[in-house]
């Protein structure tokens, strides 16, 4: 088992079953016509990863034979405004920018080269400046967060934090989000030994540094925790805050055992709010998913519009250390939260599946697109979120797609 973990620790694409790319192939590839723009992981030996465009992908399948714009390595995508970033992971340290020209074609826009691995990301609320973080595995290193000018893709500063860290009980922060709002940035964080074996021996509280922006500074202002549920979000995913719009925002806390807590946690996953204009979670507010949902934690959320989330309920915490980032247990099932109401409606026609990694959503008409992936079959669903319904369209031709995404 430790040697499980320290691979997983080292390659958190291995712990997916996404043994991680080794394509040498630096060129981003041909230029694809427009449509929806989707990251593509193929499966086989090398389970390399493309950027893909198709005008309907309801019916037919997809997939990037003869298309696409192939990537280096295992990859995080993350979208901001027409602008999509693609980051390198274990075998690049190249982050990419592309965007639709005037023809319609994706096309790089800009690059710039990073020392360690950006693993979590936010934006600015104008959407112009991309926010990137280097989170070292081990020790108290910065944790260095990155400002990126979206229009030119070029870091314009980067700035030293460590969030969090107690050498006295050998602790550091692992973030789980970056979410500006007005004049803060609010990053939520896993507390983690500092021996790099992500363990989290104070799991049952929610964490969350405060700082001001855009002027960040080398320490947060504060840092607020809530004891309610456990620590905020999971690792890989970049929306363990969410923000609504009339400015509220709400955190998710998973703890499972399953979502890669050691030990997991003892208080229930759930829900919490900071209201607008605040910069403290509110005492009123606490939403128990475990209690909504019969003992489900959520795994992933985010926002739709509406005052509500899209997420991924783990049904049951039975398949041991880190098996939601796996392929041999299809228990995630797709929720519609309403956060004022504090109601769980199932998705209905859309089976239990797995998923490890997912970009942020764009929700356009009330619908939204997802990758739903079972023991034998990968397919596109669309989300019709008021009507919390799933339709089933193209045939994934590879293992996932890990965004759906407007240029």
């Amino acid at each position: 088992m430790k040697n499980l973990l320290t691979l997983l620790i080292l390659c958190p694409a291995l712990g997916a079953g996404l043994i991680s790319c080794d394509s040498n192939n630096e060129d981003p590839g041909p230029e694809i016509s427009s449509g929806i723009t989707m990251s593509l992981k193929t499966t086989g030996g090398d389970e390399t990863e493309f950027i893909v465009n198709q005008e309907h992908i309801m019916e037919g399948e997809i997939s990037a034979t003869g298309t696409g714009i192939e990537q280096t390595g295992w990859r995080f995508f993350y979208p901001v405004g027409k602008t999509l970033f693609a980051s390198g992971y274990s075998d690049d340290n190249q982050c990419i920018g592309y965007i639709s020209d005037e023809q319609g074609r994706i096309v790089k826009n800009g690059q710039f080269i990073f020392e360690n691995a950006l693993e979590m990301f936010g934006h600015s609320d104008d959407q112009d400046t991309w926010l990137a973080m280097e989170i070292p595995r081990a020790g108290f290193a910065y944790r260095r967060l990155h400002f990126v000018d979206v229009a030119s893709v070029t870091v314009t500063k980067i700035i030293d934090t460590k969030i969090f860290e107690s050498k006295q009980d050998s602790l550091i922060a692992w973030p789980t989000a970056l979410q500006v709002r007005e004049d803060k940035l609010f990053v939520t964080f896993h507390k983690l030994d500092a021996k790099g074996w992500f363990t989290t021996p104070d799991a049952d509280a929610a964490y969350i540094a405060v700082y001001p922006y855009p002027d960040v500074t080398a320490e947060p202002e504060k840092i607020i925790a809530d004891t309610r549920t456990s620590n905020i979000g999971v690792n890989g995913a970049t929306t363990g805050l969410i923000e609504t719009d009339n400015g509220d925002m709400y955190s998710f806390s998973c703890g499972a055992e399953m979502a890669g807590f050691a030990p997991a946690a003892t208080k229930p996953s759930g829900i919490l709010r900071i209201k607008a204009g605040t910069a403290e979670f509110d005492d009123t507010y606490f939403f128990n998913i475990e209690e909504a949902t019969d003992g489900g934690k959520i795994f992933w959320f985010d926002y739709v519009g509406g005052n509500k989330a899209i997420a991924r309920i783990l049904t049951d915490d039975n398949g041991g250390a880190w098996a939601a980032y796996g392929r041999d247990v299809f228990n995630q099932k797709l929720v519609i939260i309403d956060l004022v109401a504090k109601t769980v409606t199932d998705v209905a026609n859309v089976p239990l599946h797995a998923k490890r990694y997912t970009s942020p959503v764009t929700a356009n008409d009330g619908k939204v697109y997802a990758s739903i992936e079972t023991a034998t079959e990968a397919f596109v669903y669309q989300i019709d979120v008021n009507a919390a319904t799933g339709t089933k369209g193209a045939k994934i031709n590879g293992k996932t797609i890990k965004g759906f995404y407007e240029l």
